[in-house]
């Protein structure tokens, strides 16, 4: 069933670990996961193959943390998230791998610049809810989610905007994005066709790595005080997002 070379293994046991310390850890560490995933896989199908690993990674997140989820921070932007990922099946059907690679790089280096704004001004970026901001920062969430998998620097703008404690934020991570993947699981498998029986195993024998991802990043997050967990998620989230954008930067 699985033809991989042993470097394509590695590098699916790197992301198994990766997205499982995200889920539990620190926020925005999927995305270099997302690079590597998509330049030894190709994009759309590294899309497809890593949404199963986010389900599974999700699902830990939930379990774990679920209940301290702060509803209200969410509901408003599950609607405008939805047509995100609408559009970006619109997008992804319409343009090549490097120009949609292209599209998330751009979308996450709007975001950077939000957080270094922030950190300049030394004051949270207000996002109320219920208004047209919120709108805008749903869509672009779900759009680059479903183009990409590349939604976590977005969301990190929205939730560090948010008056909330460090658990209660992680677990209000984990359900939006529970959510939002299976949102797209459809579109995946019936739209994309990125999805099949080979990934649902493929996903299954990455569980126990996943799920040591998850306990490492559960180990980190209880040792990392507020303040500091702040510092990590805006550190990684510009990491990423230069990452990101250099690696797509020229045609394949």
């Amino acid at each position: 069933m699985f033809e991989f070379q042993w470097f394509e293994w590695l590098v699916l046991i790197i992301a198994g670990l990766g997205i499982g310390f995200a889920k539990t850890g620190i926020q925005g560490s999927t995305i270099p996961v997302v690079v590597l995933m998509a330049i030894t896989f190709g994009g759309q199908i590294s899309a497809g193959m890593m949404l199963l690993f986010l389900l599974v990674g999700d699902a830990f997140a939930v379990k774990h943390y679920g209940k301290e989820v702060s509803i209200k921070g969410i509901w408003h932007l599950l609607p405008s998230t939805v047509v995100g990922v609408i559009l970006g099946v619109i997008y992804g059907n319409m343009i090549n791998d490097n120009q949609f690679k292209m599209t998330i790089g751009v979308i996450v280096l709007i975001c950077l610049a939000l957080l270094i704004h922030k950190e300049i001004k030394k004051s949270t970026i207000k996002i109320p809810n219920h208004s047209f901001v919120s709108a805008i920062v749903g869509v672009l969430s779900g759009f680059s989610s479903m183009v990409g998998n590349a939604a976590g620097p977005i969301f990190s703008v929205y939730i560090l905007s948010k008056t909330i404690d460090k658990r209660k934020m992680i677990s209000t991570t984990a359900w939006f994005f529970i959510v939002t993947n299976l949102v797209k699981l459809p579109f995946h498998i019936f739209v994309w066709q990125t999805i099949d029986f080979s990934n649902l195993v493929l996903a299954l024998i990455l569980l126990p790595i996943i799920f040591i991802g998850t306990r490492v990043g559960i180990l980190v997050i209880q040792h990392i005080e507020e303040k500091t967990y702040r510092k990590l998620i805006f550190v990684t989230t510009i990491l990423s997002a230069i990452y990101l954008f250099i690696a797509y930067s020229y045609e394949e």
